[in-house]
């Protein structure tokens, strides 16, 4: 899978710009508040319809402009492939090769994405809702159906914090409690079944990078006890669990309350973990990601890089270089100085001004 071009018109601070990339490593330059994060964003919305943060499309579009549009040419498997997105204040529209995309579960998993960011931080030294969201979201990815369980799972879950705030009786929230069990159940599952998958991974790489023997394991702590069929396991917990419900005017039971989290040698590492612990395994996470998307799908996912050299220190920068090196598919990194990206293979630098590319260099 290649990007062979994009270009953006009135998104964030570029005006209209379009760029041709290297198919195996792009190194994109320039100092801070120039619009590196920007191209990168816009990238990772091309793959997969959404930006890094969860913000109001208008944020994305150029300040005093109606829309903003997204073009992008990308090669797959199955051919040359143009995605075009545009943005307005009431939402984003998509269209795969001409055709409206109404079903974004039906268009996720044609490009995967990995990022490296400053702040995969927060994934583990960050709250459980960070870490449910890293899980979905890689989920997603892997399993398109997975968007629409936890679509049709918030909508259950808020009409049935709906009709506990209007103070109903129990048999009034059956049809609610039926669907958070039956949809709660799949998503449960399926996270369950991510972990027991990306764990041994996770122990490998975070072994590798910090060249200890210490115990890393991703934990999973439900918010009810899961004995046999969590389907009705979870039903029964929302019959068990309503008076207090009723009281408190929300649903204090499913995936939306599990604690996802990861532990180094039996300490949980949003309490514990200093900062370089917490980045050898954030770097871990992620270069887990790869192989599990490898594995799974058999193909290679597009990195996205953000300044994350300026996060690591030596040995990790080294590792991180050393799988840049190695790593087969294509590559997009940002850095304030080409200096600071130690890769000595062929690539394309983009210098990035005001929204504006400067003459590309080859290398």
């Amino acid at each position: 899978m290649i990007i062979r071009s994009i270009t953006l018109k009135n998104f964030r601070n570029y005006k209209t710009e379009t760029f041709t990339f290297h198919e195996r490593f792009n190194l994109i330059s320039g100092e801070n508040a120039q619009g590196k994060t920007n191209l990168l964003e816009a990238i990772h919305l091309l793959c997969m319809l959404r930006p890094f943060k969860q913000v109001k499309m208008e944020e994305l579009i150029n300040l005093g402009e109606a829309e903003g549009r997204i073009k992008g040419e990308i090669e797959s498997d199955s051919g040359l492939n143009e995605v075009h997105i545009t943005l307005t204040k009431g939402g984003k529209a998509a269209r795969l090769n001409g055709k409206v995309i109404y079903d974004a579960a039906k268009f996720l998993g044609r490009f995967n994405v990995v990022t490296f960011l400053s702040s995969d931080l927060k994934l583990v030294k960050g709250t459980p809702q960070d870490r449910r969201r890293y899980l979905d979201a890689l989920i997603c990815s892997l399993k398109p159906e997975h968007l629409k369980d936890l679509k049709s799972y918030v909508r259950a879950l808020t009409q049935r914090n709906a009709s506990l705030m209007r103070g109903q009786a129990m048999n009034a929230l059956d049809v609610w409690d039926g669907k958070i069990a039956e949809l709660g159940g799949k998503i449960l599952r399926r996270r369950i079944n991510l972990i027991q998958r990306l764990g041994p991974e996770l122990e490998k790489n975070y072994r590798l990078i910090s060249g200890l023997n210490s115990d890393i394991r991703i934990r999973y702590r439900p918010s009810f006890k899961m004995e046999g069929d969590f389907e009705e396991e979870l039903r029964r917990e929302l019959k068990s669990r309503f008076p207090q419900d009723k009281r408190r005017g929300t649903t204090s039971v499913g995936p939306h309350r599990d604690l996802p989290g990861f532990s180094i040698d039996g300490r949980d590492t949003s309490v514990f973990a200093s900062q370089g612990e917490a980045k050898t395994v954030a770097l871990a996470l992620k270069t887990s990601e790869i192989e599990l998307i490898k594995t799974i799908l058999g193909r290679m996912p597009i990195l996205l890089l953000d300044d994350i050299t300026s996060e690591l220190d030596e040995r990790r920068k080294r590792f991180l270089f050393l799988l840049l090196e190695e790593f087969p598919g294509q590559v997009f990194v940002t850095a304030t100085s080409p200096g600071e990206v130690l890769y000595n293979g062929d690539k394309r630098i983009f210098v990035i001004k005001s929204g504006r590319a400067q003459p590309a260099a080859h290398r």
